[in-house]
């Protein structure tokens, strides 16, 4: 959060210091890590302006939770403030009653309501000034549609008084203008303030509430192991040491420094029949990489190694949405067109194998139903596959290669979304930019010049054009830079006009870029009529483009014998 941008305009390189703080703000999530580093609480006492001291611990309010939000209101309606505290893990919501002593006639709570027509029933905006005997500043409360992040406080708006005061007048500025001076509010009440009237009246609460009970924070045991359903199929990414797998196959994950794996192989190994009858495949996985490991077991059996348990982890990650390791044991249950339709993790008995395994054939809406351990009707239709989230696990991972083999074998198979087919097309596009070694030092320097280091973007810039002078684009970026960089040390308007004629000429007077550029130098070195003409070509085949306002603009400036100068040779 400390990267967001403080205005709208903000430079490349504070745009991608965001995106980054929101990328790392996304993996702590998904890895069920806490936003805060588990800091506790914390409570503050005001001193009557004096500072604040730190009560967090005496005040009991400084629980080691990844806390949200937290709303005041006076839950008991005893004339102070109680704490509803949010949390983003359990538990999700804590209650703090406020049990310090109440002083009668100190306090005062408004609620507000709107004629529903000139004003909203809940008076949402309306402020209140309540003004004290003896006070220059009145105190005031706003009624508000939110409270804190993701919550809502209470409608009483709640008033301290303090010691010795007396309520001079209390004042209602209702949304649109309206203002109301209240009457009939004693100090230690309850009052209902309505639109259009100015007496308020007396609300009395409720002789019998319910108590909340205090109760123990119990976590539950982690559980040993678990079964999960995917009721939208996807195919693993293609392992070329495996082969391709198609089941009905149990594809297993296992360590022989793992006890339960052993255990779990040899139970399957004693039921080895039931599953062989059963037509369900198991081929084990060695994560150690020794390719005799599992040779005991009457299965298939293969070594693999660190490409292969990142891929099944990569993958598993995608499915769930929640990124902690795979364990071993680990198993995926693959059906007839080699889709993933169980992810196991821990052990798994052979009952259950074969239980899931007869299923694999049901339609996809059966195939949900039977998934679940109780009965109930779903409210939303069978979810569509997802290769994307398969595909954004791969590049995260720094495999673009593989993300583009995975949708573009996924696309073969199925229909897909036109999403998929777009980011088949943009990994396709940077694969070969990276794989053109001049694209990939003008990538270098477009990122200085974004940066704001022009200086070092310039040699960039020559540097591509020595080795690699084909690399057409950085001749346009270098010289949009060397005829209207701001800084008259850093223009060279000659240099910038050589560039652009060899560009006009290579592009035979066809490309309006070109000739924009070529006006942008020319007018830069003076010489502002072949400036006019050079623009005046751009237009001509630019025709109606949306770039025709921008050169358009510039010409003006050359028709009243002025160069464009300015920082907008970022944006070309």
């Amino acid at each position: 959060m400390s990267q967001s941008p403080l205005s709208a305009d903000v430079s490349p390189s504070e745009t991608i210091r965001y995106q980054q703080g929101w990328r790392a703000l996304n993996r702590l999530l998904h890895e069920d890590r806490s936003f805060s580093g588990n800091e506790r609480n914390c409570a503050f006492l005001n001193r009557a302006g004096k500072g604040f001291t730190d009560i967090s611990a005496i005040s009991g309010f400084d629980f080691p939770d990844d806390a949200r939000a937290v709303v005041a209101t006076d839950w008991d309606f005893d004339g102070d403030l109680d704490l509803w505290l949010t949390c983003r893990t359990a538990p999700r919501v804590r209650f703090l009653e406020n049990r310090s002593p109440v002083i009668p006639g100190k306090w005062l709570a408004l609620r507000l309501e709107g004629d529903g027509a000139r004003v909203s029933r809940d008076a949402i905006g309306a402020r209140v000034e309540l003004w004290l005997e003896g006070q220059t500043a009145p105190l005031l409360r706003t009624v508000h549609g939110g409270d804190a992040f993701l919550s809502q406080g209470s409608a009483w708006l709640h008033f301290g008084l303090g010691e010795k005061v007396e309520i001079a007048r209390v004042v209602v500025r209702w949304p649109g203008g309206g203002i109301e001076e209240i009457t009939g509010i004693e100090p230690g009440g309850f009052y209902l303030v309505a639109f259009g009237k100015t007496a308020a009246v007396p609300w009395n609460p409720p002789s019998q509430q319910k108590k909340l009970v205090a109760a123990a924070q119990l976590p539950l045991p982690d559980e040993p192991s678990a079964r999960v359903v995917l009721p939208a199929r996807l195919p693993l990414p293609k392992f070329d040491s495996l082969g391709e797998l198609k089941g009905p196959m149990l594809l297993n994950l296992w360590s022989e420094k793992c006890l339960s794996c052993v255990e779990e192989l040899s139970r399957w190994a004693e039921d080895h029949e039931r599953l062989k009858a059963s037509g369900l495949r198991i081929f084990t996985l060695n994560a150690d990489g020794d390719p005799q490991a599992g040779r005991d077991f009457p299965f298939q059996s293969a070594a693999v190694g660190p490409a292969v348990v990142r891929g099944l982890d990569l993958f598993q990650r995608a499915i769930l949405d929640r990124w902690t390791p795979l364990p071993v044991p680990s198993s995926f249950l693959i059906d007839r067109q080699g889709r993933v339709a169980v992810i196991y993790k821990g052990s798994v008995g052979v009952d259950r194998l074969l239980q899931d395994a007869k299923l694999l054939g049901l339609d996809p809406q059966a195939w949900r139903r039977a998934a679940l351990a109780f009965p109930g009707r779903f409210i939303s239709p069978v979810p569509e596959p997802q290769p994307l989230n398969v595909s954004s696990q791969l590049v995260d991972a720094a495999q673009p290669e593989a993300a583009l083999r995975y949708l573009e074998g996924v696309a073969a198979r199925n229909p897909v979304d036109a999403r998929v087919n777009d980011v088949i097309g943009v990994l396709r596009n940077e694969l070969a930019r990276l794989s053109d070694p001049g694209k990939v030092l003008l990538g270098k320097a477009d990122a200085l010049r974004d940066a704001g280091n022009v200086r070092d973007a310039i040699k960039a810039y020559q540097e591509t054009l020595r080795r690699f002078p084909k690399t057409i684009s950085a001749a346009e970026h270098l010289a949009w830079i060397l005829a209207t960089h701001p800084d008259p040390s850093v223009r060279r308007p000659a240099e910038a006009q050589a560039l652009a004629n060899r560009l006009v000429h290579i592009s035979r007077k066809k490309n309006p870029a070109y000739l924009d550029l070529l006006a942008a130098a020319q007018a830069s070195l003076g010489e502002y009529s072949l400036a006019v003409r050079s623009a005046q070509a751009a237009l001509e085949l630019l025709d109606d483009q949306p770039e025709v306002k921008k050169v358009n603009q510039r010409l003006d400036l050359y028709l009243e014998g002025k160069a464009y100068v300015g920082e907008a040779w970022r944006e070309e």
